[in-house]
């Protein structure tokens, strides 16, 4: 297939030629892209210097050599943006991760903070102490009782975690290790159930940690009914919320978890095992709050009472506070009144929450904040406790947000709750996530009802308006524009969604070409809308289907190659019908003014015309190297079929003639016909089928080939057949010698194709010739002049005048459809003969006693002989393939032996006397 360059894109490369390189004679101003893009670029001074002495006339034309710079930088500009699509997606991860680092880098500062604001205030109750009699020593003893004390601690906590990560596989991988870590309890043999159905998932044990709750589940090893633990997952104490659910009929003994978007539900055997579990959950929920007083050692006196909330700052003894502060009571009061401010809003905010008031716990959260930044030193398990409860509170907004079809006033105002809160990322998320489900809720309500155009309209409604309302709302909520590229992706997600349905219903269920272009119009107008809102999105959905086109082109091509197959093969050969040629000056020239075709080129013909007819619902640029491919395959198959139907076949010199003309009309007729239908549905020369025409004008040449070899072996194996005859027969060559009868046979088995030829538009001469080429061709092979046991083939003095005789006769009648290369086999054939004789017979060779050998007079007698013998009945193909009468044939003898006759232009290949 030939390189070619579309006359479209040949032209607007002129075009754009002309518009960028103006004549020197023209005054139209060139446009000056180095200056449009230097970043101190200023538009007013630029018109004012360039159009400052030009005419209206140029003005206008520069104005539109401006309109296409710009447009080639859109589309310029279109495509980077396409490219570096992933990298952009990949740095926006980039950068959300480094935010979550430097999140976790600010909480590990602040717990630096802490620790050095705790030993300070331990340093500062050393000093008081000291200055108590006795009091230095005992506060060293208590310094180095707490540091003997908290190493063992920690290597108790370190030989729990060992024990749990032996016991549960995987457990490592979920509770690494950490200081201070340890176990609080397990709870065994608990059911986990689907919230929705209440259906038994799975057997589970939880290990309640001190800051950490992990998921074991049971499972069988091997065939055996011993039970294994493997770690399934984990959660954060600080980030999840454990729900007492009510004991009832139905929920007897169940404990729900919230984690942020997700729920699990867990069954107890017993009232008592699941109060056990929710103890636990406490008691290790109060070791992070502070609640609970730390473990000391039993020499150091007791912790002084708690009677704090979970989450409030331990207060400290008067008389401690006294002696650091100097007894001043105003700032003990202060900082007493300000805890206690505190606890009263935690009090409150849980009502809130309880209540599901989320604008008042939100405002409630922001006045929490403002208070704990106003107190110098604020502790750490206040933070915690308040970071507790925002996280309790935006995983409830966020349940409210995942709710699907939520109204536009209910979804603003929880995003913009969780703004305030400093979930953003988790809004965003849960939004795209309510998005998605809303899209495919509707999409579940759209009844198919057989009309898949109707059906594919309502679903690209649905798709695309969902999916620009998604748009405008995200631009409204989230200003960041780091955020937009999760809305890219979210589109790209939707979008292939859209596509996977649209594939399913109409590329899968093999719906013809007008449906699929019917469908795939709704969807564009769909698509346009989007365009509108700033969102163009046809370059994906090109993409998203164009594999699917071509995989249906490709499909309708496998059904037409089986259908034409079909034809092929019950086509009986004969003429079917007779095209006028008025119209196709080549096809008049090779056929007359009609063409005899067959009937399974009559049906190429149809099916390339329904090809075309169905392709131009979704004819499109992009598909034409596809539909060139299959126009290509359908008629490049059918004629290999035929050249199979002729090699294998068993049919009469009629059938296989008119299988001839009928490959001849496949190139000279169905090829330029279908070449001008493809022209008119692409509306341009598609010069590939033009030249597919000139690719196969030897296609009929090759068939002719093929059945020239194959009748050359048939007639010559049912005649003169060389290869099994022998010449040794010992009998005198006398003057009554004439050719054998077979190769008067196979001379009538030309005559019969001859007879035939007559009656079809084909190259007779060279059909006829090219069956003589053949047989020479097979006389002429080495492997036929060898006998069975490797001996050279052997020629008697009869035998070699007998071969000599008959091909002397084959060229004297054939005449005129001898070619010179056929001359030239016809005399090595002989020469091989009298070598093979000579070989044989040495005294023959020397000339003593040798038998004598006939000249080129003696063979051209016995040729006329044999004509006037044959007389009217044999043909003579040296004048026209007519039968002649008996003097017909004397006149043509006695011409033979004229010095001039037009004849002896054929070479005798009869040795003269002298050169043996």
């Amino acid at each position: 297939m030939t390189s070619r360059v579309p006359l479209d894109v040949a032209a607007a490369a002129q075009k754009q030629k002309q518009t960028q390189v103006p004549e020197p004679q023209s005054e139209i101003p060139a446009v000056s892209l180095s200056r449009l893009t230097k970043s101190d670029f200023q538009p007013e001074e630029y018109l004012k210097e360039t159009l400052k002495t030009v005419q209206e006339k140029n003005i206008r034309q520069f104005r539109k050599a401006l309109e296409d710079a710009r447009k080639v930088a859109s589309k310029n500009l279109q495509k980077n943006v396409y490219k570096n699509y992933e990298s952009f997606v990949f740095i926006s991860k980039e950068i959300s991760g480094m935010e979550r680092d430097m999140q976790l880098l600010r909480e590990l500062l602040l717990n630096i903070n802490q620790v050095g604001d705790d030993l300070m205030d331990e340093d500062e109750q050393s000093i008081l102490d000291a200055e108590e009699p006795g009091g230095r020593v005992a506060a060293l003893g208590r310094r180095r009782t707490m540091r003997m004390s908290m190493a063992n601690q920690q290597d108790m906590f370190k030989d729990q975690l060992t024990k749990i990560w032996r016991t549960i596989r995987d457990a490592q991988r979920f509770v690494p290790f950490a200081p201070n870590r340890h176990v609080v309890g397990d709870v065994r043999n608990i059911s986990e159930l689907s919230p929705s159905t209440m259906q038994t998932r799975q057997k589970v044990d939880i290990v309640v940690l001190s800051d950490m709750l992990l998921l074991a589940v049971r499972k069988k090893r091997g065939n055996y009914s011993q039970t294994i633990l493997v770690a399934e997952r984990s959660f954060l104490l600080s980030d999840v919320t454990v729900v007492d659910v009510s004991d009832n009929s139905r929920a007897g003994n169940m404990v729900k978890i919230v984690n942020r978007a997700e729920t699990f539900l867990f069954g107890f055997k017993s009232t008592d095992a699941k109060n056990e579990f929710l103890l636990l959950i406490g008691h290790a929920k109060a070791g992070i709050f502070g609640a609970e007083p730390p473990t000391m050692p039993p020499s150091l006196p007791p912790p002084l009472p708690n009677t704090m909330r979970p989450g409030a700052v331990p207060v400290r003894s008067t008389r401690s506070r006294q002696s650091a502060s100097g007894g001043d009571d105003d700032q003990e009061s202060m900082a007493e009144g300000l805890r206690s401010r505190i606890d009263e809003m935690l009090d409150a905010l849980d009502i809130h929450i309880a209540r599901r008031e989320f604008n008042d716990a939100t405002v409630l959260v922001q006045r929490l904040k403002r208070q704990v930044g106003e107190s110098p030193k604020p502790a750490a398990a206040v933070r915690r406790a308040i970071d507790a409860h925002i996280a309790e509170l935006s995983r409830l907004i966020l349940t409210d947000l995942l709710i699907p079809c939520s109204p536009r006033k209910q979804v603003a105002a929880n995003v913009s709750l969780l703004h305030q809160l400093g979930w953003d990322k988790e809004a965003k998320e849960a939004f795209l996530a309510s998005r998605s489900a809303t899209i495919k809720n509707r999409t579940r309500q759209l009844k198919l009802e057989g009309n898949t155009r109707l059906y594919i309209r309502e679903l690209a409604i649905v798709y695309f308006r969902l999916i620009r309302n998604t748009c405008e709302w995200y631009s409204e909520l989230f200003a960041d524009p780091t955020m937009i590229s999760a809305l890219i992706a979210w589109v790209r997600q939707e979008m292939a969604g859209y596509a996977v349905i649209f594939r399913r219903h109409v590329f899968h269920e093999m719906q013809k070409f007008q449906v699929i272009a019917s469908c795939l119009n709704h969807t564009l107008a769909e698509v346009d809308i989007l365009g509108h809102a700033g969102l163009d999105l046809k370059f994906m959905l090109d993409q998203e289907f164009f594999p699917d086109l071509t995989g249906c082109i490709r499909s309708f091509e496998g059904r037409c190659l089986a259908l034409l197959t079909k034809a092929v093969t019950g086509d009986n050969l004969s003429v079917a019908s007779k095209i006028s040629t008025a119209s196709n000056e080549n096809a008049a020239r090779l056929f007359g003014p009609q063409i005899p075709i067959v009937a399974s080129v009559s049906k190429l013909d149809e099916v390339l015309t329904d090809f075309g007819n169905e392709l131009r619902f979704i004819v499109r640029d992009s598909l034409y190297g596809q539909v060139v491919a299959s126009v290509l395959s359908i008629i490049e198959g059918v004629l290999k079929q035929f050249l199979n139907v002729l090699r294998k076949g068993s049919n009469t010199y009629a059938q296989e003639l008119a299988l001839l003309v009928s490959t001849q009309a496949v190139v000279s007729w169905v090829v330029p016909r279908s070449a001008a239908h493809l022209d008119r549905i692409f509306g341009r020369t598609v010069t590939d089928i033009h030249n597919l025409e000139q690719r196969l004008e030897a296609f009929p040449s090759s068939l002719q080939d093929v059945f020239c070899q194959k009748h050359a072996v048939s007639i010559s194996r049912s005649s003169f057949d060389f290869v099994t005859a022998e010449f040794l027969d010992e009998r005198e060559v006398t003057d009554d010698m004439a050719p054998s009868s077979a190769m008067e046979q196979l001379l009538r088995g030309l005559g019969d194709i001859a007879r035939e030829l007559d009656q079809w538009p084909l190259p007779k001469r060279a059909v006829l010739g090219g069956i003589i080429d053949c047989i020479f061709v097979q006389m002429i092979d080495p492997r036929n002049w060898e006998m069975t046991g490797g001996e050279k083939r052997k020629f008697s003095h009869y035998g070699v005048h007998c071969l000599v005789l008959d091909i002397h006769f084959l060229l004297r009648v054939c005449g005129s459809l001898v070619s010179k290369s056929t001359n030239n086999m016809a005399n090595r054939v002989c020469e091989k003969a009298l070598r093979s004789y000579f070989a044989s017979n040495p005294g023959a060779a020397a000339g003593g006693g040798a038998k004598e050998m006939m000249n080129k007079l003696w063979y051209d007698a016995r040729v006329r002989t044999a004509m006037q013998r044959l007389g009217y009945s044999f043909p003579d193909f040296g004048r026209g393939f007519e039968h002649r009468s008996q003097q017909s044939f004397e006149n043509a003898a006695q011409s033979e032996s004229a010095p001039h006759s037009a004849r002896d232009n054929t070479v005798s290949p009869v040795p003269s006397a002298t050169s043996r």
